[in-house]
């Protein structure tokens, strides 16, 4: 019981940390609570809560491991590195992947219960979400080459 308690003790630690000096996982956990209060305001069913839960989840543990990421390339290389800022930028798309997911599953569950909204407009706002990202890459890439 005693390795326990200090697992849990370590790990309510890396959660501290993470909540106090990263500004996108306060904002992520203030959505996720905004999120479960809708949940239980609109009455969402099992599978809807779990599918909520799940999305809200991945976000917040994927941003977890960006942090700690980040955090030992910062240790590993304190000088840049371009190899380091690729492998950053691939922790930071990992929980972008996982964020436009939240949004097809709120879309689809939430524009459903609050909107009638069919569950196709929750792939389209995700089909457009990433096609904001592809144009944009495009466009900085375009930017970055050009000077």
């Amino acid at each position: 019981m005693r390795k326990f308690s200090k697992s849990l003790k370590f790990a309510i630690q890396g959660l501290f940390e993470v909540f106090t000096t990263q500004r996108n996982f306060k904002i992520q956990t203030t959505f996720a609570l905004l999120a479960f209060i809708l949940a239980i305001i609109l009455n969402l069913d099992e599978s809807q809560i779990l599918w909520i839960s799940l999305a809200i989840f991945m976000v917040l543990i994927l941003e977890t491991i960006n942090t700690l990421v980040e955090k030992m390339m910062d240790l590993m290389h304190p000088e840049y590195n371009a190899i380091v800022g690729i492998i950053k930028d691939l922790g930071a798309a990992a929980v972008l992947i996982a964020a436009t997911f939240s949004i097809v599953v709120a879309a689809v569950i939430f524009g459903g219960k609050m909107f009638n909204w069919p569950p196709k407009y929750g792939i389209i706002i995700g089909i457009l979400f990433i096609l904001f990202i592809i144009i944009g890459s495009i466009l900085k890439k375009g930017r970055d080459n050009n000077g």
